[in-house]
């Protein structure tokens, strides 16, 4: 009998002292802070809100708080606005996103102006005035994202501008040569400038490229610069940076300051 009453409480015991375990696991689990600073930041930089100038120390923001992106005499600055089909002329650099039809002809449902630089409209598959970036830049994304299961698949067309006639614009590429595509007055038309630091004002978007420290603040090798939208937003993520608060393919929603990528 006395021993039955000690193989109960010994079974007791471990019942209890497992659940014990448990509960503290569980409120383990519970309390651990997670990493990271959220959405103000992504693998390679940070894009949001500008809202303090100290310098060479700028402060964006968002959902997630501020973020420090600091620059330096190396650091490049572009500038991005919206644009219209009249802007498309010869001598810029375009690169048109949208689909082909059957007979290979591209209508544009998106499409990025810039100057051609040195190094001409496309450089080791670099695009723009900035063709040839620091090292350590990511190169723009000059590749169409992948089409959802259902829909024709995404092409693009990229070079300089030879002749624009209404909707019908002429593009001398490196890989094929010349091609014609069509721009419909319903593209979503950007045009890219370079820039400087002086160009930095308040409010506006930024989207900085660098890599950042152990705090995540972000060492700037190249900014873009976009105005804020109508209601002063900025459009998040990295596949868009904020043109003018509008939305286009690859762009996420329009939400106030810094966006994760």
């Amino acid at each position: 009998m006395k021993r039955s009453m000690v193989l109960v409480a010994v079974m007791l015991g471990v019942v209890a002292a497992a659940c014990g375990s448990a509960a503290t696991a569980s409120n383990g689990a519970s309390t651990s802070p997670s990493p990271g600073r959220g959405g103000a930041q992504f693998r390679n930089g940070a894009a949001g809100q500008l809202v303090q100038i100290n310098g060479q120390t700028l402060i964006v923001t968002g959902p997630s708080g501020d973020l420090t992106v600091t620059t330096s005499t190396s650091t490049t600055f572009t500038r991005t606005s919206t644009a219209v089909l009249a802007d498309i002329v010869p001598g810029l650099c375009i690169l048109a996103t949208g689909q082909k039809d059957s007979t290979g002809i591209l209508t544009a449902t998106t499409v990025r102006l810039s100057p051609k630089g040195a190094n001409g409209c496309t450089a080791a598959g670099r695009f723009g005035p900035n063709a040839s970036p620091p090292a350590g830049a990511s190169p723009p994304q000059t590749s169409p994202r992948p089409t959802p299961s259902g829909l024709p698949p995404m092409a693009f067309v990229s070079g300089e501008v030879t002749a624009a006639t209404g909707i019908s614009i002429t593009v001398l590429t490196t890989a094929s040569g010349s091609q014609t595509i069509t721009v419909p007055t319903t593209a979503a038309v950007t045009t890219t400038v370079v820039a400087s630091a002086s160009d930095l004002r308040i409010g506006e978007c930024l989207r900085a490229t660098g890599a950042r420290d152990s705090a995540g603040n972000v060492q700037a090798t190249t900014i873009t610069i976009t105005p804020a939208g109508p209601s002063g937003t900025c459009v998040t993520g990295f596949g868009g940076g904020g043109g003018g608060g509008g939305r286009g393919p690859g762009r996420g929603s329009a939400t106030p300051g810094a966006a994760a990528g």
